[in-house]
């Protein structure tokens, strides 16, 4: 109703050149901190969401993701969170020794102080596994581990003094359920797995409730995670991910296409149960009459080569929270969009990256996979492909002037001519079609990974910075037409770009450092040399990451332009380092190494 009222009256502030429909992740927000997120949990209403955020605990609402609320931090960070039955009280717990703190949510004042410290003869580990309240929330109690020792202890949440104290020398699941007055805990034994329970008082010890049967041949001393509350028990062998039924003996899910599985989550009615990866992926199933089945793969802008995300799908299912480092993404999980067809399966190579050369005063632009050996020239206006190349060889560098494009391969330049009629679209050629072919003189080699290349404004240079057999000059210059060797430096650079004038090249170098050079014209025998110039010469404009206008990308996902307007917000796995977008006018092109292909976008706001 809203889009047939207001929709002849909207006008959008970008468009979309090029991007496939998947580029645009389905998360429902999205929030980055000032510092690292250690932990977070949801409260049991799944409204709220408390996250540990090194300096506090902040609550966040469980749509948005805004912060309802701060809560300062005595001491020591929690090693385990939890909220109260009614969501009215958060526990921190902290190692032991340590003070720990339960906080009223509705005021934020510290309702005690508890200390774990306990008295002679009574032993605890450093960091406690878990936490569990009591159904009248008066009482809280905490799992203690180390090695096959088990140690649960209870508080009154009022006086932060312990009530009871429990020891066992047994191997336990690693977390405990409120179950009654009671709490309950799941022990690993051989073959089964068995559920025990003590009271929230010393006066109520250890009794065995039940032993269920865990399926045969399967070593379970890895990774796995415990459902009490449908007796259903999830864990990975190698590449394998299982959901076992234990009360009826039952294989729910068995699932082998999964690369590097980690955390696992359950909701608290077991609808649903979600996995993630060393990947960007997270996979996320729903429960049927035949066992698990495939609902969702999200994407999130995580890398291969670091800490995977840690999902959490909220107790009522509707949602999955997934933290890492400094960022939290938010997805729901009964979209009615997101049925398994509309699911993407394609996976991205982590080590997608891309190379573009916008056309300098022309809607067009060519971009190619690094490495690959076909490039697309798009014309801007319509975002269909002018001109489809098959270079024959790796490419890693790309310009376009006028009708010509330049494509700087392995060891050579080789030009085309674009077809002369703006109609001709969706063309293709292949080297027997090219107009000149340069090679470098000496040859350009390497070792480790391809050359990356940056071809000066007027097109008479090439820039290259490679790593070659010899690590020896890792940044040289070309010229254009000949492909003689002009000058060259030792640099651990790893991207460069010239400046507008073409007088001064500049690289970025480990760590977050840039370094610049003019280039000077020398003599006959040695044409240029590059003079070194300080950081801060480094002109305002000419970066291709930096619009020179003043248009910007936020660390929160949004394009604003000059006076600060918000034009767009983009999916998390759009929002790249700053290397990997440029700009050029009003287009701005996306070369993150998560996405299957350039992204373009056009700024139509003036």
């Amino acid at each position: 109703m809203v889009r047939r009222l207001y929709e002849p009256y909207a006008h959008p502030l970008t468009r979309v050149v090029q991007g496939v429909p998947m580029s645009w992740d389905p998360v429902v927000a999205a929030v980055k901190c000032s510092y690292e997120i250690l932990h977070a949990v949801w409260s049991p209403c799944s409204r709220f969401i408390a996250i540990d955020c090194s300096t506090e605990i902040q609550i966040l609402d469980g749509v948005t993701l805004e912060r309802v609320k701060s809560l300062a931090l005595q001491r020591g960070h929690p090693q385990v969170l939890t909220f109260s039955a009614d969501a009215r009280l958060l526990t921190g717990l902290s190692g032991w020794s340590e003070e720990s703190t339960s906080w009223d949510l509705q005021t934020g004042v510290p309702v005690s102080a508890i200390s774990t410290e306990q008295e002679e003869g009574q032993w605890v580990y450093t960091e406690p596994a878990s936490i569990t309240y009591s159904e009248c929330g008066t009482m809280f109690g905490v799992l203690f581990k180390r090695h096959d020792v088990t140690v649960i202890i209870t508080y009154n949440v009022l006086s932060g003094r312990s009530v009871g104290y429990h020891q066992f020398e047994r191997s336990v699941t690693g977390m405990i359920w409120t179950h009654g007055k009671c709490v309950r805990f799941a022990a690993l034994e051989p073959g089964s797995i068995t559920i025990w329970e003590v009271g929230f008082i010393s006066e109520h010890p250890a009794a065995e409730v039940e032993s269920l049967p865990t399926p045969g041949n399967f070593d379970l001393t890895r990774e796995f995670l415990f459902l009490p509350t449908l007796s259903r028990l999830a864990f990975v062998l190698k590449n394998r991910i299982f959901v076992w039924d234990i009360q009826h003996s039952k294989l729910l899910l068995s699932c082998v296409d999964i690369e590097e599985p980690t955390k696992m989550t359950f909701s608290s009615d077991g609808r649903f149960f979600a996995c993630a990866t060393n990947g960007p992926e997270i996979y996320l199933w729903k429960d049927s009459p035949t066992g698990y089945t495939l609902h969702r793969k999200l994407m999130s802008s995580a890398s291969k080569y670091f800490d995977p995300w840690k999902p959490l799908l909220s107790p009522d299912g509707r949602s999955i929270l997934a933290f890492k480092d400094s960022t939290l993404q938010l997805w729901h999980t009964t979209d009615t969009s997101t049925s398994l067809s509309s699911v993407p399966t394609q996976t991205f190579q982590s080590a997608n990256h891309f190379v573009l050369g916008f056309s300098p005063g022309e809607p067009l632009a060519a971009a190619a996979r690094l490495g690959d050996n076909t490039a697309t020239v798009l014309d801007l206006r319509s975002g269909v492909p002018r001109l489809k190349i098959d270079a024959g060889m790796e490419i890693y560098g790309l310009g376009v002037a006028g009708s010509t494009v330049i494509v700087v391969g392995d060891g050579r330049i080789v030009t085309w001519n674009l077809p002369q009629s703006d109609r001709v679209l969706n063309a293709t050629t292949n080297i027997d079609d090219s107009t000149r072919t340069t090679t470098f003189d000496p040859p350009v080699a390497w070792m480790w990974l391809p050359p990356s290349a940056s071809i000066s404004p007027d097109f008479n240079h090439i820039a290259i910075v490679r790593v070659d057999v010899a690590q020896s000059q890792g940044l040289n210059i070309y010229d254009m037409t000949t492909g003689k060797h002009l000058a060259g430096i030792k640099s651990d650079a790893y991207a460069t770009w010239f400046t507008p004038n073409g007088h001064e090249l500049w690289c970025c170098c480990p760590p977050d450092k840039v370094q610049g050079w003019a280039i000077v014209k020398d003599s006959e025998s040695d044409p240029l040399k590059m003079e070194c110039l300080e950081p801060t010469q480094r002109p305002p404009e000419g970066c291709p990451w930096i619009h020179p206008r003043g248009y910007r990308v936020t660390d929160d996902g949004w394009i604003h332009n000059s006076n600060g307007k918000r034009l767009l917000w983009l999916p998390p796995h759009w929002r790249p380092h700053e290397m990997d977008k440029m700009w050029s006018g009003c287009f701005l092109a996306f070369l993150h190494y998560q996405l299957p292909e350039v992204v373009i976008l056009e700024v139509l706001e003036e």
